[in-house]
């Protein structure tokens, strides 16, 4: 009688939690999470990201639902197979979403981030005298150094890597983009690469950088990282990217 009854209340302990259904928020994660399940040509299906779209919009948790919906617009228009329109249109509601939504949250660098991913993806479909003519590229710089002050860390030091990659990667153009430097590329980046090391891009940019400034043979050893490493579950894609850049760059200097 004394064994049963403990065994009895473990028992609807058990089933109880079993039973506990998943917020709309949990189920956006885990749809997103999925983001990579089904992968054709180098681009992921929409049917995983699409959902965790439709549920991060019923979610009324803040400021998940928007860092949700940010970094899910930024993935279908980046890692899916959508038409040039369509790319813009989801970087576009993306960066109206972040702007509205950094008002109302202002010490968030999550979204800050986003906001400054997006605007970059978005300018990428532009030719960068363009970009720079137009100030879009100034408004990246602006808005990566706020998501850096707010929250360096995140992402895997993503804002940290924008910008630095900017400093490293954008031409000098006289009387329209004179600050890229590759002193900022070497602190940013190498800051980047020091706090998220697992990432590609971080190591990368940060190889891509001490090959820039002449240091070859360290440059040398941290491509070789790189282009032995195998892409993580859940990044497939990026990872994937600049593994891939990584061969070719060593391949073609070294």
């Amino acid at each position: 009688m004394y064994l049963i009854k403990p065994l009895f209340f473990l028992s609807i302990l058990f089933v109880s939690f079993k039973v506990l259904p998943q917020s709309t928020l949990e189920q956006a994660e885990n749809y997103f999470d999925k983001k990579h399940e089904n992968i054709r040509n180098g681009l992921a299906d929409v049917e995983n990201i699409d959902k965790a779209i439709v549920l991060f919009k019923q979610s009324n948790k803040e400021p998940e639902k928007t860092i949700g919906l940010l970094k899910s617009y930024e993935f279908k228009a980046s890692w899916t197979n959508v038409s040039a329109r369509e790319k813009r249109e989801l970087y576009e509601k993306a960066i109206a979403l972040a702007k509205t939504k950094s008002k109302e949250f202002p010490n968030n660098g999550a979204i800050a981030y986003w906001h400054a991913a997006n605007y970059a993806r978005r300018a990428d479909l532009l030719d960068i005298t363009e970009a720079a003519q137009e100030g879009v590229i100034d408004e990246i710089k602006k808005l990566a150094e706020k998501a850096i002050e707010l929250d360096e860390k995140y992402n895997q030091a993503g804002a940290l890597r924008l910008l630095g990659g900017i400093h490293l990667e954008a031409p000098s153009i006289p009387l329209i983009l004179s600050w890229p430097s590759n002193d900022e590329a070497k602190k940013l980046l190498r800051k980047a690469y020091k706090i998220g090391p697992q990432h590609p891009a971080n190591v990368f940019l940060y190889a891509k950088m001490l090959h820039v400034i002449g240091k070859d043979k360290k440059a040398k050893k941290v491509f070789k990282q790189l282009i032995n490493r195998k892409e993580r579950e859940h990044y497939f894609l990026v990872d994937q990217k600049y593994i891939q850049k990584g061969r070719e760059y060593y391949r073609e200097n070294f």
